[in-house]
């Protein structure tokens, strides 16, 4: 059996020299039994370009899925399947092929690709497939149902945005979630969500305007050229530094390999890891044994630049990363280090495969294998239930300074992400002067900086937004 990139329990490490003291998390020490075997099950896909090959590789390795779930000790759980892409826009609609909300986190229930009708009854937004073998479409089989639905294309944004798409369509984004995905989401079932991406997640935080191609186009723009290396540049940290943006020596032929390379979770632009974890663990009493994340993704590394020459008149040649793996078809993947980090703050319930495999049937029976294991436990050993820092609630960042440390390093009192190897020329767009420092996975070996004082902050606004009714 294949062994996963990353499931060990690591946990997103932070350092933070204004948080709140670390107390026991109130949702670590509730023991759910799950009285039935419900199953909600998310995919997220990716449909920008270049992932149709990787879809057709989900769709056809699906029926292997299906048949690991109807084997499982206990039989054929009560399943909920949707599926939701990764295009949320891009907010002011000036990037071709980005629309201004893009799908908006809205499962995707109509037919694709040459599927002609999804058969699925009575209008619902997602798979309905009970225990007893009863679901709420008229076709052969449930693999049918979901690849009618799944092969969403490649005409996306390009500006992936997972993380932001599955807290807008499960509603833990302080909003009640779409209209079109009511009902999917039961406080009573374990919640599996499976991301399926050939890029990192490049989800910024509001009021950022890292997505802008009007001004921002050149090397000396705020957030350089027009391209997805700035989801790089702006979203991670190796070596406790930023991936370069100027090519060593303007040489347009170099390479630079990094190493640690982990999400950069106090720039102030992207949403961090540690808080997405803490929102989707909010949405269950016991998110040790009630949720879990796994993701087809890029192996996070190698970690390699290199430069390409610029498509207008600049000053130099302009960065773009190396993929980190490439496909026997043909298809590629690029470092997934935020999703990477993600799946390892799940402990035992988090697990990242690669992209690039020939078939996903491997990792997709492991998955079952996984929700076998904590519905019939009636909850598993998973990783610690989150808390993060303060600061990540109003808006991660400090400026950087000469106290700015790298990843996972010594902690901070003026310093905001690692020091940027281009001399401070580019400065982090947000700061807020919270004294947060930049954190990856494990890559300075401290344990998890963080505030219990976030966790209830979330858990109580879940509360408001949604309403008594979901559990807490």
């Amino acid at each position: 059996m294949r062994r996963p990139i990353a499931s060990t329990i690591v946990g997103v490490t932070l350092a933070v020299s204004a948080c709140a003291p670390s107390e026991p998390d109130p949702q670590q020490q509730t023991s759910a039994v799950i009285s039935n075997r419900n199953v909600d099950l998310l995919f997220m896909i990716d449909n920008s370009s270049s992932m149709r090959l990787s879809q057709t590789n989900l769709t056809t390795s699906f029926p292997a899925f299906m048949d690991a779930v109807k084997n499982l000790p206990g039989g054929l759980p009560n399943l909920h399947v949707a599926v939701i892409s990764s295009d949320m826009g891009v907010g002011d609609g000036t990037v071709t092929g980005c629309a201004k909300t893009g799908d908006a986190g809205k499962f995707h229930f109509q037919p694709t690709g040459t599927c002609t009708a999804t058969t699925i009854l009575n209008g619902a937004g997602y798979i309905s497939y009970g225990a007893n073998g009863a679901g709420n479409f008229t076709a052969p089989d449930i693999s049918t149902v979901f690849s009618c639905i799944a092969a969403l294309g490649d005409t996306g944004c390009g500006f992936e945005r997972p993380f932001a798409s599955v807290l807008r369509a499960l509603g833990a984004d302080d909003r009640p979630a779409p209209s079109e995905n009511a009902g999917f989401l039961r406080s009573d079932a374990l919640l599996a969500i499976v991301m399926v991406t050939n890029e990192d997640d490049c989800s910024v935080r509001d009021g950022v305007n890292l997505y802008d191609v009007t001004s921002n186009t050149v090397l000396s723009s705020t957030f350089g050229p027009p391209s997805n290396y700035r989801c790089n540049e702006f979203g991670h940290i190796c070596d406790g530094v930023r991936p370069p943006r100027l090519a060593p020596g303007g040489d347009v032929n170099a390479t630079v390999t990094l190493n640690s390379c982990g999400s950069s979770e106090c720039d102030g632009s992207l949403i961090p890891v540690a808080e997405f974890t803490a929102r989707i663990k909010a949405l269950k009493a016991a998110p040790a044994s009630e949720v879990m994340v796994a993701a087809i993704t890029g192996p996070a590394t190698p970690y390699t630049v290199h430069w390409k020459a610029p498509s207008v008149a600049d000053s130099g040649p302009w960065p773009e990363i190396t993929h980190s793996c490439t496909a026997s078809d043909g298809s590629f993947a690029d470092p997934a280090v935020r999703i990477t980090d993600l799946v390892t703050a799940f402990g035992a319930n988090g697990a990242a495969y690669s992209i690039c495999d020939t078939n996903f049937g491997a990792a997709l029976q492991q998955l079952a294998a996984r929700i076998g294991t904590l519905l019939d436990a009636g909850g598993g050993a998973g990783g610690s239930a989150g808390r993060i820092p303060n600061c990540a609630v109003t808006g991660i960042g400090g400026q950087s300074g000469a106290g700015g440390g790298g990843a996972g390093g010594a902690s901070s009192s003026t310093g905001g992400h690692g020091p940027s190897d281009d001399g401070g020329v580019y400065p982090p767009p947000v700061s807020n002067g919270c004294g947060c420092q930049a954190g990856g996975a494990d890559a300075g070996g401290l344990g998890p900086g963080v505030a219990w004082a976030v966790s209830v902050w979330l858990a109580g606004r879940r509360r408001r937004v949604s309403g008594p009714a979901r559990r807490g």
